[in-house]
């Protein structure tokens, strides 16, 4: 649900509760609803009203429930379509959207005791800016509330009008498939740009790629295609892994607590740097890409639910998002590999470079699982 606001919010919910069986009657506070949808520079929706509001807008005893006080009304439908006309009004970025009641008949909802109409608007072109002007009944009944819910492509917009405030204009979301195209990926690129852990775990894996260990020691891999094969293998496999997590979390199909998520993030970290310096898993860096993979691709679900996603192209959005992703790691391994595989040939690099390097990177690792695993923090600055 949208950002209206929390009064806004409030209204909705006693709305909601004055939409039950008889509680608008028994409170007697006059209320209607409005809800609409948005698609491009076309608007519909349904406009209901309580059974004594209709009756008190066509003089009629208020009182009068049930089914008698309905067919009244029903004999009167063209009278109540001549009042409402002009009673409320819609803008598309301050132009105006002519609407209209359809022909189809008032409806009759015997629960909530209310009538309910039909109606469409069609704005001059998509909009990015909505206003509403609602002058129902407020100057025969003071106390009327007219409710409202917007729903457009992202969100669902909600409020409440009133006799002091008959007006309002709020941002909607409108629909495009190549603009949500480049608004994800660069969302997904973003993500893996700024997430140093993500980062560090891939750099831990990629440190040893350029190098054969012998023994207890380390030799330069012979020629720069064989590294970059192994590279190739350990991206591949990360790639494949969290693609994995990230669809079925997105979907639902697997959930767990953003917090162990977050921890197992940080130790994969930790475990891609100790393999480094005590290999559990030597020469096989892409088995361990593929399996901490996983907890990284529901860290990235995680990210992706954050986002406000359009309502019919969540696929398409997940879609964007995971390219976003896998264009930044590809953009920060084209940059490493050549700066790995030349600072290999050196003979202080499994030393200087994978080994001091990993040590940092298994020392962060620690700060961040403990920082995670108990909401320590550990470093204020951070």
């Amino acid at each position: 649900m949208s950002r209206f606001s929390a009064w806004s919010a409030a209204a909705v919910l006693l709305a909601a509760a004055l939409l039950m069986p008889g509680t608008a009657a028994a409170h007697g506070i006059g209320m209607s609803q409005l809800r609409l949808r948005i698609d491009g520079a076309h608007i519909e929706g349904e406009w209901e009203i309580q059974l004594r509001d209709a009756r008190r807008a066509l003089g009629l005893d208020p009182t009068v429930a049930g089914e008698p006080g309905w067919r009244e009304v029903r004999d009167r439908e063209s009278q109540l379509r001549a009042y409402l006309a002009g009673r409320l009004s819609l803008t598309g970025d301050s132009l105006a959207c002519p609407l209209e009641l359809t022909p189809a008949p008032m409806e009759w909802q015997l629960l909530q005791s209310q009538v309910m109409f039909h109606l469409v608007a069609a704005c001059p072109s998509e909009f990015k800016r909505l206003g509403i002007h609602c002058d129902f009944l407020f100057d025969l009944d003071p106390t009327h509330r007219a409710y409202f819910s917007v729903e457009d492509a992202r969100v669902t917009s909600v409020g409440a009008l009133d006799a002091g405030l008959r007006s309002v204009a709020f941002d909607v979301h409108q629909f495009h498939v190549l603009s949500t195209i480049t608004e994800f990926i660069r969302e997904g690129t973003h993500h893996i740009w700024t997430g140093f852990d993500h980062m560090l775990f891939l750099l831990a894996l990629l440190l040893p790629a350029p190098l054969v260990r012998k023994g207890v020691d380390w030799s330069p891999r012979a020629g720069f295609w064989r590294t970059a094969r192994e590279v190739t293998k350990v991206v591949t496999a990360f790639t494949l892994a969290h693609t994995l997590t990230l669809c079925l979390s997105f979907f639902g199909a697997v959930t767990l607590r953003a917090q162990w998520v977050e921890v197992g993030i940080a130790f994969s970290v930790f475990a891609a740097a100790w393999n480094n310096l005590r290999p559990f898993l030597p020469g096989r860096a892409w088995v361990m890409a593929m399996t901490f993979g996983l907890v990284h691709g529901l860290g990235f679900a995680g990210a992706l639910s954050n986002l406000m996603l359009p309502r019919h192209a969540r696929g398409l959005a997940l879609a964007s998002f995971n390219v976003g992703v896998e264009l930044g790691q590809l953009a920060v391994v084209a940059l490493m590999l050549p700066l790995l595989y030349g600072s290999s040939r050196r003979s202080w690099y499994p030393r200087l470079v994978m080994g001091a390097g990993s040590v940092v990177i298994a020392w962060l690792a620690v700060i961040w699982m403990l920082e995670r695993g108990f909401s320590l923090s550990l470093f204020a600055h951070r």
